[in-house]
């Protein structure tokens, strides 16, 4: 009896520090904290403990997969930039950083999964109260404004403890669908949908607080996948919607304040696509935009895959598009609940990125794509069908669940 009790107790301690270890890397990333280098070290050191059975799982081959088959053309344009001796390759070490970044992480999470340190639906939920306490921060910075109020939705842009409106927002976007997808669970209890829609609630005033667009676009993008425009009421409905916003939008003269960002966007992305036609096999190399001759503007292409061309090359953007088209057959295939959820978050994530991020330097976008790629990878493989991602607040009973 005394062995069993050690060995449960065990067991728990090594579940709340692994649940400990995942809440840092969550909140940390969105904070951009240095805590989220730590403890995300920690998750990819975790893989020394992998013995074969993790090593040929379906999930890990299939996340190893995936992230090779745009990683290795990267690495093929990074030693390409530096046998051509190019000023701006990209180093080494950067290089290394990015593949630990991808793949350790990412298999560092599986492993976690994996060994059953800690359920999806626990995951779901540590990740949802990370985002939903950024929130909360965020919407108390609003509140305590001394001009807060509804024409101020572009003048006055909340960040909370993320420290730029833009993430903030997309952290909001992706809580405010997963919100939506936990609600249209029938599994949900009335109490737990009470939660869900208080949480909800603080997730589009943190989007409005934070008067970004692309978020209004990236958290509607994840409902229309959610709940797809197949029936004359959600037709009128999105319609509807649609079209108070931009009488809103028109009205308010928001759109004035927001030329001066739409120009530099476009002037970006227009030196981008002269950047790449320069260096379309090898591309510039990582953070290069603001040394490739000509520049001016602002300092990056905001637009993930514009980014990701100019680093890398156009192979590695192909590469990077295939990857991203087998994940989603992957989820198209699984029709379950949860992969439909991931299917609406990875959209989420999708838009965001070509919107605003760089897959290969953004802290706040590789953290949020890793996590939701990996659980890709884990719950689209039939064995783990049982952990449902759409049972993230059911109760749990006695020991934690596997």
């Amino acid at each position: 009896m005394t062995s069993l009790y050690d060995n449960r107790r065990g067991a728990t301690h090594a579940n709340l520090a692994v649940a400990a270890l995942l809440a840092i890397f969550f909140f940390s990333t969105a904070a951009k904290w240095a805590t989220t280098h730590i403890a995300g070290a920690l998750i990819a050191l975790g893989l020394l403990a992998a013995r074969r059975d993790f090593w040929l799982s379906p999930p890990a081959r299939a996340y190893t997969a995936v992230s090779l088959m745009w990683l290795l053309p990267v690495i093929g344009a990074t030693a390409l930039q530096h046998a051509q001796d190019l000023v701006t390759a990209t180093l080494w070490s950067k290089q290394a950083t990015l593949i630990l970044r991808i793949l350790g992480i990412g298999l560092g999470i599986l492993f976690i999964l994996h060994k059953r340190w800690i359920s999806l639906r626990q995951l779901t939920i540590i990740a949802m109260g990370c985002l939903l306490i950024h929130g909360l921060i965020g919407i108390g910075q609003w509140a305590l404004h001394p001009d807060t109020g509804l024409a101020a939705w572009r003048t006055i842009r909340i960040e909370g403890i993320v420290g730029n409106p833009n993430p903030y927002s997309f952290y909001m976007a992706l809580g405010l669908v997963l919100s939506a997808a936990l609600l249209h669970d029938d599994s949900t209890t009335k109490h737990q949908r009470l939660a869900l829609w208080a949480s909800a609630a603080v997730f589009v005033l943190g989007i409005a607080g934070s008067g970004s667009r692309g978020a209004v676009l990236t958290a509607t993008a994840g409902i229309v996948v959610l709940f797809p425009p197949t029936t004359p009421r959600r037709i009128g409905a999105y319609f509807l919607t649609l079209g108070s916003l931009v009488v809103a939008y028109l009205t308010s003269g928001w759109h004035d304040i927001d030329t001066y960002s739409d120009g530099t966007r476009v002037a970006a992305l227009r030196f981008s696509l002269e950047a790449i036609s320069q260096r379309p096999l090898g591309g510039w190399g990582f953070g290069s935009y603001i040394h490739i001759p000509g520049h001016s503007g602002i300092n990056a292409p905001h637009n993930m895959l514009a980014d990701l061309a100019l680093s890398s090359g156009i192979p590695s953007l192909a590469a990077f598009m295939g990857s991203l088209l087998l994940v989603g057959y992957r989820l198209l295939q699984s029709r379950t609940s949860h992969a439909h959820t991931l299917l609406a978050l990875l959209t989420c994530a999708v838009v965001a990125g070509t919107l605003e991020y760089s897959l290969l330097s953004s802290t706040h976008f590789r953290g949020p794509w890793v996590l939701l790629v990996a659980l890709t990878c884990y719950a689209t493989n039939p064995t783990q069908g049982r952990c449902a991602l759409s049972s993230a607040t059911s109760h749990s009973k006695g020991a934690p669940a596997s």
